[in-house]
């Protein structure tokens, strides 16, 4: 076989898909996970704090003579308050975590496009960043049917949690609803009303924390297939580490 003088072996693709591919999805996962969602734990006693750091504000203030001596009015107050702040910083955990689902499937997508380019290649690389646009040049070049490594599935679901994230309503939208149906279902509803069936209704707000509802175990399952799916690509030219590629 004759061999393009621009062509790189198996084993230096690996050592670019473990070096920089499968590090910087591991690194997305570990960040989110362990240093920004934490942030929005222990909602409850937050708000609660909020409450009662609200209720002791209005207690110090100084009154008229038409206050009626009511603290309950002023705890009615407080309590609005807490709930309030319950509930905006629900809604945001929700939003960041469908959106960090939606980052995560572009990161992967465009490391992905990104080893399609290198100065050693001499074949153009794929115009578009799009996953199918993508899976058909590595098939072509690489020799590598993407949608036969084991956690392509999960991938493709994150890929329809990404789109239904971006645009709501629509051909993805419906598409994880046959798959995932419980990532319509709130999960504080879910609690509450376990017998209760996810929401038959079209979503319209999923990067306002409404209608699609990733949680942070789903997510992590998504960083997982994700780090495991980078594994599998960086797996397959370490087989072929004597091949030339592009082909």
């Amino acid at each position: 076989m004759m061999v393009s003088l621009m062509a790189v072996n198996g084993s230096y693709i690996e050592w670019r898909v473990r070096g920089v591919a499968l590090a910087q999805v591991r690194a997305y996962g570990e960040c989110v996970l362990r240093e920004i969602m934490p942030i929005f734990a222990n909602l409850n006693d937050k708000a609660e704090s909020v409450a009662t750091a609200e209720y002791e504000r209005l207690g110090s203030e100084p009154v008229g003579d038409s206050w009626d001596g009511d603290m309950g009015s002023l705890a009615e107050a407080a309590h609005d308050k807490g709930l309030a702040y319950y509930e905006t910083m629900t809604g945001l955990r929700q939003a960041v975590l469908n959106l960090f689902a939606v980052g995560l499937f572009h990161l992967v997508e465009q490391e992905l496009a990104d080893l399609c380019r290198d100065a050693s290649f001499d074949v153009e690389p794929p115009r578009d960043t799009q996953m199918a646009v993508v899976a058909d040049w590595y098939r072509d070049h690489f020799g590598l049917d993407l949608s036969r490594l084991r956690t392509w599935s999960t991938i493709d679901e994150l890929r329809l949690v990404a789109n239904a994230s971006k645009h709501a309503e629509g051909t993805a939208a419906r598409q994880l609803r046959e798959r995932r149906p419980e990532l319509f279902h709130n999960p504080v509803l879910r609690e509450r009303f376990p017998g209760a069936p996810p929401s038959p209704w079209p979503i319209f707000r999923p990067l306002a924390g409404e209608d699609l509802y990733v949680t942070p175990q789903v997510l992590q399952q998504y960083v997982e297939a994700a780090v495991t799916f980078a594994s599998e690509v960086a797996a397959h030219f370490e087989q072929r580490r004597d091949e030339y590629y592009p082909r």
